[in-house]
């Protein structure tokens, strides 16, 4: 007798498993950073542009910001990084010899992104790096 429950209790965990295992994942969704992005407050009195082209997990990064003005330094530069864990991480290096380590998130809201900087050369253009929140206007980069 104790060995029909045995048969009963393998086939039974078997179809358990087979049942709740969706339930149990872990998000597989995986953020597509590609793109141009923008400021989202549009009556910002600064500018600020970045986009991305992935090629697997290695990104490729450029941005450019200015005053929308025209007055003060106008920054532009690029860098490289990486998506881990559905964060985009990466350097960049801005058109001042400036450098930032930065990420990307998506969030309900928009995409955050954290730009801190590593290395000031020129003190003019960095009231640009910071905190701010962007939107993906194009899933091509420009």
């Amino acid at each position: 007798m104790a060995n029909a429950f045995r048969f009963i209790r393998l086939p039974f965990a078997l179809l358990m498993a087979l049942v709740l295992s969706p339930f149990c994942e872990a998000s597989t969704t995986v953020t597509n950073y590609s793109g141009h992005y923008e400021l989202t407050d549009v009556k910002a009195a600064r500018t600020f542009s970045l986009d991305v082209k992935l090629n697997g997990s290695r990104a490729e990064v450029s941005f450019s910001a200015e005053m929308a003005d025209g007055s003060g330094a106008a920054p532009d530069g690029s860098g490289k990084g990486k998506v881990e864990d559905g964060v985009l991480t990466f350097t960049v290096k801005d058109s001042f010899n400036n450098e930032c380590a930065c990420t990307l998130t998506s969030q309900s809201d928009g995409y955050h992104l954290s730009m801190t900087v590593t290395k000031a050369v020129e003190p003019g253009p960095l009231h640009f790096y910071g905190n701010m929140l962007l939107q993906k206007t194009s899933i091509h980069p420009q």
